[in-house]
């Protein structure tokens, strides 16, 4: 697995939070928007940092729960870009472009995390309990 693939999932999530970060330079600053905009870059942001606290996990299961972390912040990212672009805050075409891609990491992150824990099952199950007695 190559981090730095362009169409990879860690590159991919590395460029969508640089995208967020330019278009949350079109959403004019005020009271109702500054909240959301800083919610926005942080759950941005999270996925690649939760992504790659999971390729340094030491255990299956910690790299599922760092998984399952940048699983909620796409999740959380969609819904702030969806309220921008309910409200029509920023530039709508860079706010759908993101608000796309935004799913699309969360569907992808969704299967990492879906795939890792049946392997992570399987394993389990094919384990003999007595073998280390």
């Amino acid at each position: 697995m190559d981090r730095e693939d362009p169409k990879g999932i860690d590159e991919r999530a590395f460029r969508f939070y640089c995208d967020v970060l330019g278009f949350v330079d079109s959403i004019p600053p005020g009271p109702k928007t500054n909240g959301l905009i800083g919610q926005l870059v942080d759950a941005a942001g999270s996925i690649g940092n939760n992504r790659d606290e999971a390729l340094g996990a030491s255990s299956r299961k910690e790299f599922i729960r760092y998984n399952e972390i940048a699983l909620r912040s796409a999740n959380e990212s969609v819904r702030w870009l969806r309220a921008c672009a309910a409200r029509r805050l920023g530039t709508r075409d860079t706010c759908l472009r993101l608000l796309d891609e935004a799913r699309q990491l969360a569907r992808i992150i969704a299967k990492i995390v879906i795939t890792s824990k049946r392997r992570s099952d399987y394993s389990d199950s094919n384990t003999d309990p007595n073998a280390d007695a």
